[in-house]
């Protein structure tokens, strides 16, 4: 099979998996492995990467050098808050800039507000961010 290539990263895996909903990192550690997934998205308003030091990290778990940690902005509903959310991710992770961006507009549905996720992606692409964006065809 073909490599997946993001952002000039070449991956075996096409499974890209997620760290939310798991009892702790032991049991996250295990499904990501099990998995054989390359690439992990983290929710950075929800899970410590170091933001909290007197907390358990998701690094210990998961490092940065065997898996593609892809911080992504969910809970945040303005492009100010995705914007500061992922700087601060770009600075926990040393510099990686692949991120995933969702700017939400509805709490029910998680639709995407469509205007705030276009001006948040345009300052992160200026400031030399890789950006995977959660979007859709239809503007709140």
């Amino acid at each position: 099979m073909d490599k997946l290539t993001i952002a000039g990263s070449a991956y075996s895996s096409r499974l890209l998996v997620g760290t939310g909903k798991y009892k702790d990192f032991a049991e996250t550690k295990a499904a990501v492995d099990a998995s054989g997934a390359q690439i992990v998205t983290v929710a950075i308003r929800r899970t410590n990467i170091g933001q909290n030091p007197d907390e358990p990290n998701l690094l210990d778990a998961l490092p940065p050098s065997r898996y593609t940690l892809l911080p992504n902005t969910a809970g945040c509903y303005s492009a100010d808050d995705a914007v500061r959310t992922l700087r601060l991710a770009r600075e926990l992770l040393d510099g990686r800039d692949l991120v995933k961006l969702e700017v939400l507009g509805d709490s029910k549905t998680l639709f995407p507000n469509m205007p705030e996720t276009l001006a948040a992606a345009k300052t992160l692409v200026a400031e030399g961010f890789k950006v995977m964006v959660y979007c859709s065809d239809d503007p709140i």
